[in-house]
């Protein structure tokens, strides 16, 4: 019977050892190449209680950087009601006469369900994203297209270069924890230098339920009760 639990457990931290040897936490910054590695939900990176997976990068134009030559950043930007978490890529998407440096990137994200991400707070959701870029000042760029998993879509123009949705409502229900993804695509003259990809996190007020309400009123109320009652009470 010993000699079964300890090969049991012995199997069990075999297991959890592959998975914290293929969930690692991510660069906070690299090459849009070296990010490729992550292919899978099971070969992902995490920063704080989210998964990145399924970069993707094609060059469409002649003169677009290879995935070596693109750098990514991650983003984390926190507060008490939301967070922002993302990646920005720096390239140079710049036309060169007639060859255009257009291309598609974009990446997989969604909430961590088991450890290496611990830091995951009850109710929290993917509320929203948004997307901005850095058109090329001495250069009219053309439009970037964004589009997300869930069908939401959203353009990128010259003249406002982001974050677009203004509002990050990209149509996705209350309580929403992923998988979601989402693909930049640039084919227009001109050039940019940056775009960026972010996802908003939100965290709902802990207003209490209308029944939890009845319970805390009807609790009030048997203390108020109470208090009169030893208010009348002769001394």
């Amino acid at each position: 019977m010993k000699r079964l639990l300890f090969l049991g457990g012995l199997a069990v931290l075999l297991a959890a050892g592959g998975i914290s040897a293929a969930v690692v936490p991510c660069p906070t910054t690299a090459s849009l190449s070296a990010l490729e590695a992550f292919d899978s939900p099971t070969d992902a990176c995490y920063s704080q209680d989210k998964l990145f997976w399924g970069f993707t990068y094609t060059p469409t134009g002649s003169a677009a950087p290879a995935a070596t030559d693109v750098t990514a950043s991650l983003i984390v930007q926190t507060t008490p009601a939301l967070d922002i978490h993302g990646w920005n890529f720096d390239g140079n998407w710049i036309q060169t006469g007639s060859s255009l440096a257009g291309f598609a990137l974009g990446y997989t994200t969604e909430f961590c369900s088991a450890d290496p991400c611990t830091t995951a707070n009850p109710g929290e959701y993917i509320s929203g994203a948004d997307a901005t870029y850095a058109p090329v000042s001495k250069l009219t760029a053309g439009d970037e297209s964004i589009s997300w998993s869930n069908g939401a879509t959203a353009t990128l123009t010259n003249g406002s270069p982001g974050p677009t949705p203004g509002d990050g409502d990209i149509g996705l229900p209350v309580g929403f924890t992923g998988p979601i993804s989402v693909m930049a695509s640039f084919a227009g003259t001109g050039g940019i230098t940056q775009t960026s990809l972010r996802f908003y996190e939100t965290t709902p007020s802990t207003v209490p339920e209308p029944r939890n309400l009845g319970v805390l009123f009807g609790a009030l109320g048997l203390a108020a009760i109470a208090g009169i009652s030893r208010k009348k009470r002769p001394a």
